[in-house]
């Protein structure tokens, strides 16, 4: 076999299997060892990248099937392999049928056979990332178009996506987040149960004026909704629970009122929590100190350390070595790609057309022309652009 970098878990209280793959494969990849089966899943959730896992039919702790059964729940991806000297119908249509193995070796195992299993296992885990990857690409592009349709109609909802979007990719670079994919489905998707609520209900509720018990109730209870639409999509199952959970204090405070505390709390779902509340006490301009003041009030609300590293990493949302980047256009002179630093708003009422953070495109510059022909648009508008452009000079 020749060297690579994937990790595989062998949970097994016999030391000799352990050291027997050590010895094969240890200079070939990490091959972790557990001797019974909560250690080795407190292990799985925090390395999903864990390309195979082996276990014993009578692992201490629940049982190879058990523990093999909530690994695929963990870990999807990896391949799971049952290696036992367990031979009956019972034991392998157990196996098979509770833990979903992909393969069942008897012990012992010759060295020939288990590299040949290993090799196949490794095969096998390459080529289910390969699907996710696609899946994950071809899922994205199809959320990023119903945001992007729904974000005509809502304007209110979604236009803090773009934004957060920016800020959790920020975070997750610092946290060294190999995976970014379910944090950023969960920041797009985030709006969907706030776009269902009564309009007065979010008015009310961003002017800062106080609410009813039952519109604060049904505030908190947009997480729901959007669990609801979500939960019988492939692939975004994890991402659901992430959204149900957005809305829970680090302290056990906010919705759902039994739901986890602390670190117990997935990390997707406190990063959520922390922008979205940023990003509500935040100017136009991005987050400031009197933001992050505003958050400390209730800093129990949320992770200390997530906390302390949004304050070192987005107090300056625009560095300086982008400023130059920033252009002053008339609707006319828009192009796609160019993002929205500020809101879009109507002339002369300063409702929301479109939402800072927007990524430009054909779509909505049409949009904004639309709007501009009718109700009238304020200008100029402040874009991030990629090339830097002389000023555009009013119309005469």
């Amino acid at each position: 076999m020749e060297k690579t970098a994937d990790v595989i878990v062998v949970a097994d209280p016999d030391k000799d299997v352990q050291a027997g793959f050590e010895r094969l494969f240890g200079g070939l990849m990490k091959a972790v060892c557990f001797s019974e089966a909560d250690a080795a899943l407190v292990f799985l959730k925090k390395n999903h990248g864990v390309s195979a896992i082996f276990t014993s039919y009578n692992l201490p702790g629940r049982g190879g099937p058990a523990f093999l059964r909530a690994a695929e729940m963990i870990v999807p991806q990896a391949t799971r392999v049952m290696l036992t000297r367990e031979t009956s119908a019972e034991a392998i249509k157990k196996t098979l049928n509770e833990g979903h193995a992909f393969m069942y070796l008897e012990k012992p195992c010759k060295p020939a056979d288990l590299t040949s299993a290993m090799e196949t296992a490794l095969a096998h885990h390459r080529q289910l990332a390969k699907e996710r990857a696609l899946l994950e690409r071809t899922l994205a592009g199809s959320v990023k178009l119903l945001i992007d349709m729904l974000a005509l109609f809502h304007p209110e909802a979604f236009r803090r996506s773009g934004t957060v979007r920016k800020q959790a990719l920020k975070l997750a670079k610092q946290l060294d987040m190999k995976k970014t994919w379910e944090l950023e489905m969960a920041v797009m998707l985030s709006p969907l149960g706030e776009a269902l609520l009564p309009k007065q209900i979010l008015a009310r509720y961003r002017a800062a004026r106080s609410l009813t018990e039952q519109e604060r109730d049904i505030l908190e209870r947009a997480p729901v909704q959007t669990r609801e639409l979500l939960k019988n999509i492939p692939q975004l199952e994890k991402v659901s629970e992430n959204l149900y959970l957005s809305g829970r204090g680090f302290d056990g405070s906010g919705f759902p009122k039994d739901g986890p505390t602390g670190t117990d709390i997935p990390l997707v779902a406190r990063i959520l929590k922390l922008l979205t509340d940023l990003w509500y006490a935040s100017p136009e301009a991005g987050p400031d100190a009197a933001a992050f003041e505003a958050l400390t009030i209730n800093a129990r609300k949320y992770d200390p350390e997530l906390l302390a590293l949004a304050r070192s990493v987005l107090m300056d949302d625009v560095p300086e070595n982008r400023k130059q980047h920033i252009a002053q256009c008339y609707i006319r002179s828009l192009r796609p790609g160019d993002v929205l630093i500020d809101d879009a708003l109507t002339e002369s009422s300063h409702e929301l057309v479109l939402s800072r953070g927007h990524a430009l495109t054909p779509t909505t510059i049409r949009r904004l022309q639309h709007f501009h022909q009718t109700a009238g648009v304020r200008q100029p508008i402040r874009v991030e652009r990629h090339e830097v452009e002389e000023p555009v000079k009013a119309p005469a």
